[in-house]
């Protein structure tokens, strides 16, 4: 698994050109799950860390952590991820329905009841590493993008599905809606990074979450590869502004039938064709 991750890192790495690697994330049933040399922050550092840390540490410092509910400092993910209480009746659900900022405490209640939450006690670790370096099958792969190298993904989805990629928005809980609905739900996600990835975690004020999870894996990376056959990067798009700028030959054709004016052509690869004619 570890070459077909490291292939996987590679190809974004050709298209997006990422400022770190994506993260590889499963979720940890039992302790054969968790692979060598993975990190315990309690056990190993003597420290505990939240989970959008741990992202941090995996994609900026590239360690493989394995994320128990005593390495963690940070109490919705402890919720959410089923590792302790809360359930309508625990002190976590109501503490949570009065601080999470919903001025309204009938329709804070209402949100805090619908936060995704995996069930209890059947994971007992959140495992996460580069994607290069992770020697195990990810439930779901994480990339903290800018908006042009998200643009870039999307259009890889897009050539492959031939849809939408639908995503709610949120200001809180990233640590959450970019992991537990695309893996319970096996769809692509866009998340917010919330205010604790900013001021604990240092996530930079121009990246953007973007999920795939395991059942979108080989198409997104069909359309990652078939973005790359385009000549598509992150650069290639023009540095500066330019008027009447070169287009693929189908311009010139509509244009054209409009009676239209007609003008340069470019020389990328139109669909599966090859260079534009002359």
């Amino acid at each position: 698994m570890l070459e077909i991750n490291k292939a996987r890192q590679a190809a974004l790495d050709k298209l997006l050109k990422l400022r770190y690697p994506a993260i590889a994330l499963k979720l940890a049933e039992r302790e054969e799950d968790v692979p060598a040399g993975a990190e315990r922050p309690e056990a190993d550092w003597g420290k505990h860390i939240a989970l959008c840390q741990a992202f941090a540490y995996a994609r900026r410092q590239n360690k493989i952590i394995c994320l128990r509910k005593e390495d963690q400092w940070c109490w919705t993910p402890l919720m959410c991820y089923g590792m302790c209480d809360g359930s309508k009746d625990s002190l976590a659900f109501k503490e949570k329905v009065k601080y999470i900022g919903i001025t309204d405490p009938q329709k804070s209640e209402a949100f805090v009841s619908t936060l995704p939450h995996l069930p209890r006690d059947k994971y007992f670790a959140i495992v996460m590493a580069p994607l290069d370096r992770a020697d195990f099958v990810p439930d779901l792969i994480l990339t903290y993008s800018s908006n042009a190298q998200l643009r870039l993904m999307l259009m890889a989805v897009f050539s492959q599905s031939g849809t939408m990629v639908n995503s709610g928005f949120i200001p809180l809980e990233s640590c959450i809606y970019s992991v537990i609905p695309p893996i319970e739900e096996g769809e692509y996600r866009i998340t917010l990074p919330d205010p604790g990835e900013f001021e604990r975690a240092f996530t930079g004020d121009d990246e953007i979450i973007f999920s795939i999870p395991a059942q979108k894996m080989d198409e997104f990376f069909a359309g990652v590869d078939y973005q790359l056959s385009l000549g598509r990067n992150v650069n290639s798009y023009y540095p500066t502004m330019k008027e009447d700028f070169s287009r693929p030959p189908f311009y010139n054709r509509v244009f054209e039938s409009w009676g239209m004016a007609t003008g340069e052509l470019w020389d990328k690869k139109e669909g599966t064709t090859v260079k534009a004619e002359e």
